[in-house]
């Protein structure tokens, strides 16, 4: 059977619902105990205009509120867990997109989709504090920011990851370092080849290929050849994934249907896929974990209704 290409460039989806589902932060146990009644899910809408797609989402722990990234022109908005409203943080302008959205040090950092560039806001001040251009010709997504301020950012088109480092970001520009994935995992011209990355070490990063559902370790060391080792992750396949975060050894991949969850052994050397799917989710684009719980956002909510319980 042929693979399927997944693309990144969506003009618009459907709905622009927020969903947070009761999350876990602990493995598995051998033994499942009794079936329980489902977790209650909380559905949160963002402000008008409501064209905006969600895409995107982080959450901040500092402040209690999570944030998310609208696809259509790079709007930013904030909510809090214990209001469905969900108002404009920043608002966006023609030529720009939030691919991905990250908090860290009192900043946020967003990718730039298909425009390429990697921005970087004063939380306090709204203010836009640092814009880094990698080229044309791809499409940066989701991004990590390691405890030593590094900053690592996939690209769904072009097999590299994006490096911002701690001097470029306090500079508020510069050219950010380009660092290859090939031939280790298979790039296809015109499709989306990582979905989704997250931060195990800050010397080690988890991504993924939605076209195959290979899941990859990234070890970053640079007395290895191009200065870094990748490794599929065995045992487990996450397909047309989109974005993903990591709980404990938990890895929780938004896909198109519904977010799967990963066990993975102490070195991430191999998974193994547990629950998979949530009947009133279909095709999440992005999942980030708050506390108690996992934030996911749904594109295509099964039923048409700004609330659901």
């Amino acid at each position: 059977m042929a693979e399927v290409c997944r693309f990144m460039r969506i003009a618009a989806l459907a709905a622009v619902l927020v969903l947070t589902a009761a999350g876990c932060g602990t493995a598995t146990p051998a033994s499942p105990p009794p079936a329980a009644a489902p977790a209650p899910i909380s559905v949160y809408t963002l402000a008008e205009p409501l064209h905006r797609t969600p895409f995107a989402i982080d959450w901040d722990a500092a402040s209690g509120s999570f944030f998310v990234g609208s696809y259509d022109d790079g709007t930013i908005y904030r909510g809090h867990l214990d209001d469905p409203n969900v108002p404009v943080f920043l608002l966006g302008q023609p030529g720009q997109t939030a691919a991905g959205v990250r908090i860290a040090g009192g900043r946020l950092f967003v990718g730039g989709g298909i425009y390429g560039d990697i921005r970087v806001y004063d939380l306090a001040t709204h203010a836009l504090v640092g814009r880094f251009e990698t080229g044309p010709g791809g499409e940066v997504g989701n991004l990590v920011v390691t405890g030593a301020g590094d900053v690592w950012v996939f690209d769904a088109v072009r097999p590299v990851l994006w490096h911002l480092t701690p001097e470029q970001l306090a500079a508020g520009s510069g050219t950010p370092t380009a660092l290859s994935l090939a031939p280790e995992i298979p790039f296809r011209p015109g499709c989306a080849n990582v979905g989704g990355i997250a931060l195990m070490t800050d010397q080690r990063l988890l991504v993924d290929n939605p076209n195959d559902g290979t899941l990859y370790r990234i070890d970053l060391d640079p007395a290895a050849a191009n200065s870094r080792t990748v490794t599929p992750i065995a045992g487990a396949a996450v397909r047309q994934s989109a974005g993903m975060v990591l709980d404990g050894h938990r890895l929780v991949v938004a896909d198109f249907h519904g977010p799967p969850i990963v066990e993975l052994s102490d070195d991430a050397s191999r998974g193994k896929l547990g629950q998979s799917g949530e009947p009133s989710f279909r095709e999440t684009l992005a999942v980030a974990y708050a506390d108690d719980r996992y934030l996911v956002v749904n594109s295509k909510p099964k039923r048409d209704s700004r609330t659901q319980s």
